[in-house]
């Protein structure tokens, strides 16, 4: 499966545009994002790799905001966890990584609990701050509340973050976050095109 999606933040100026490819060998994402955070205007692009059921394996990260920094985060079949080559033990207990800034990390995750209504489950994630480069463990909770024509609507807790509500297709992509990302469709991108 090949897939583009795009995604705009509800309050703030910005876009990520994702191109998604799922096959026998694993998942490859390839994001290109620009965004306004905490005053700060930044481009990233990232690329996230995961095996064939979902479990992290690499990130590539560049942000340019004032200048570029780049950052490679690795996970290896043991667990262990790699900073630009150097092992982080204090990550050790992580299952996935979350970008601070980025609606698509949401997908592994999910993917990953497989729940079913009414259940959750907490986690574990490398968490990225994509202005500050800043890497640290952190708690993730995920309950599945309902489903609904051919969308679920979750409950995300992230350590340090308020609560949210996410809405996401059969394969557990995000069509919308409460407050904070919703995806655009191709027939949106159109109609928002200067042509």
């Amino acid at each position: 499966m090949q897939q583009s999606l795009v995604w705009k933040p509800w309050h703030n100026p910005g876009v990520e545009n994702l191109r998604l490819n799922i096959d026998e060998h694993g998942i490859d994402a390839t994001s290109h994002l620009m965004q306004s955070l905490r005053g700060n205007s930044i481009a990233a692009t990232y690329m996230l790799n995961c095996d064939p059921r979902w479990r992290f394996r690499r990130l590539w990260l560049k942000v340019d905001n004032h200048g570029q920094r780049h950052l490679n985060l690795k996970r290896d079949i043991r667990g262990n966890w790699f900073h630009n080559g150097e092992q982080r033990p204090d990550l050790s207990e992580c299952q996935q990584v979350m970008l601070s800034d980025s609606p698509f990390t949401h997908t592994p995750a999910l993917q990953r609990c497989a729940l079913e209504i009414g259940e959750s489950a907490d986690m574990q994630v490398a968490y990225v701050d994509l202005l500050t480069f800043k890497i640290d463990a952190r708690s993730q909770r995920y309950q599945r509340l309902r489903e609904e024509r051919g969308q679920t609507l979750y409950r995300s807790e992230t350590q340090g973050r308020k609560s949210s509500e996410l809405t996401v297709d059969e394969h557990a992509l995000l069509i919308k976050a409460s407050d904070q990302f919703l995806r655009l469709s191709s027939r949106d991108l159109k109609l928002n095109t200067w042509v």
